[in-house]
């Protein structure tokens, strides 16, 4: 099922990021300023060991927390530590050839890591009807739990190096700080989730239909916690990545070297894509003229901009970090995808810019059967051409 669309009655793609950058500019006007108390803080305590960003990265990494502990503070207790070197076996696993094999038992725990049960469906109903007792549950040592939560479930790799950072800066601070921290984690969710209902739940018609029936289909599946994303994450990452686009603006267009990342579903549907192996991942050998791959790799010859199609991760790991400093991408995703897409270009040294897909297309994960996915063609040529 398509849980989002950018192509909607009587909209265009410029509404579209007009509403986004509306939501942005009134979420950052509203609280930025709220949040430089713990960014000086927290850039104090990371200055040593890593290179510092503006603000407002920071503030969407303190947004980031709050997300996450709102869609699933509800699941932290189905982490049991005794499966810790498990959970990390598997994890590591995954990368490997064995992938197929390990997916049919992480299909089954990442099954039982998100399955509500009597103890556990407190959290997120106190969230909505209680805010008293939720700040109970938004605490260190919760916070601690979400982590191992989120790093056993093995889809949220890049959020988990980043929270973990969180979590060492906060293990620093006095109770009171905290407390007050995490309380303003959740007045930014708050927010957000309203502006979001009000402004962009039209993208997103059947996403509510979905999260109601796909885990049917999805049990016991090595997905399940990824597909089940709910709208307070599509939320973020739309309005969020066309922030962080901004942010790093200037970096990507000072780099002598472009590449854009498609991801497989971008192919065409009617014949096995015929694409070359790289270290950067596939090369479209334009095989059809109807492909969309082949349509953007031919832009990219018209623009000087590489095309490569990632269909894994594990990809762009294996890289020289050291070497990408001067290379800026530009990532193309679903709406899920898109933080984590930025978080990862970072810790590997790119220049990172994004473009949303315009709908999600997927057949492992979305759909039964291959279809074709899009984007806005000059959306993406703005990025690349700064026009």
């Amino acid at each position: 099922m398509i849980t989002y669309c950018l192509k909607i009655d009587k909209l265009n793609y410029e509404d579209y990021y007009l509403t986004l950058r509306k939501l942005g500019d009134m979420i950052i006007k509203k609280d930025l300023d709220k949040s430089k108390r713990y960014i000086y803080d927290f850039k104090k305590y990371v200055c040593d060991f890593e290179d510092l960003k503006e603000n407002k990265y920071y503030f969407i990494e303190i947004l980031m927390i709050g997300v996450l502990f709102y869609e699933y503070i509800d699941y932290t207790s189905n982490f049991k530590s005794y499966l810790s070197p498990v959970y990390s076996f598997l994890n590591r696993a995954r990368d490997s050839k064995l992938k197929p094999q390990v997916d049919l038992i992480r299909g089954r725990i990442n099954t039982s890591l998100y399955t509500l049960n009597k103890e556990n469906q407190i959290f997120k109903s106190s969230f909505n009807n209680d805010s008293n007792y939720r700040y109970t549950f938004y605490n260190i040592n919760y916070f601690s739990k979400l982590i191992n939560w989120l790093d056993a479930t093995s889809d949220f790799k890049e959020e988990v190096i980043r929270l973990r950072v969180w979590l060492g800066f906060l293990k620093t601070k006095p109770k009171e700080y905290i407390s007050f921290f995490f309380d303003f984690t959740l007045e930014l969710v708050t927010y957000m989730k309203t502006l979001g209902d009000d402004n962009l739940a039209i993208y997103m018609p059947n996403l509510e239909n979905y999260l109601n029936t796909y885990k049917k289909d999805h049990y016991n599946k090595e997905d399940i916690i990824y597909c089940g994303k709910g709208p307070i994450q599509y939320y973020f990452n739309m309005i969020f990545s066309e922030v962080m686009n901004d942010i790093f603006r200037s970096d990507f267009l000072n780099t002598d070297k472009k590449i854009v990342f498609l991801p497989g579903c971008m192919t065409q549907d009617k014949t096995p894509c015929r694409r070359s192996e790289t270290s950067y991942g596939g090369k479209c050998n334009h095989c059809s003229k109807n492909c969309n791959v082949n349509k953007i790799t031919r832009l990219g010859e018209k623009y000087n901009f590489k095309v490569y199609i990632i269909e894994h991760e594990t990809t762009l790991s294996s890289l020289d970090i050291k070497k990408n400093k001067n290379i800026g991408i530009v990532g193309i995703a679903c709406a899920p995808n898109l933080i984590s897409g930025g978080l990862k270009a970072l810790r590997l040294n790119f220049a990172p810019q994004c473009v949303i897909l315009d709908c999600c297309g997927c057949s492992n994960h979305w759909l039964k059967n291959k279809c074709m996915t899009s984007i806005n063609e000059n959306r993406l040529l703005e990025i690349i051409l700064n026009k």
